[in-house]
């Protein structure tokens, strides 16, 4: 398992969401991605993709200017 980082400060929906569905296509299961983002729309609307796509929104963390956003590819836990 590896973890990976997806810089997405700047971007408006619903750019951090497609950025992070490019990133997820060439990882395998199992692997997380450590999401920066600005957008404060952008924790609901990635963990109703994570929903959607069966991934797992592991947690969120607020910093100074921005969110940090973890997720595990291809883990649900419902």
């Amino acid at each position: 398992m590896n973890t990976h980082q997806l810089d997405a400060k700047g971007l408006k929906c619903p750019m951090p969401v497609i950025k992070l569905q490019q990133l997820v296509r060439q990882l395998p299961a199992g692997d997380q991605i450590e999401i920066a983002c600005t957008d404060p729309g952008a924790e609901k609307d990635i963990r109703s993709w994570c929903k959607v796509n069966r991934h797992q929104l592991l947690n969120v963390k607020s910093e100074l200017d921005h969110l940090l956003i973890y997720i595990q590819i291809g883990a649900t836990k419902n």
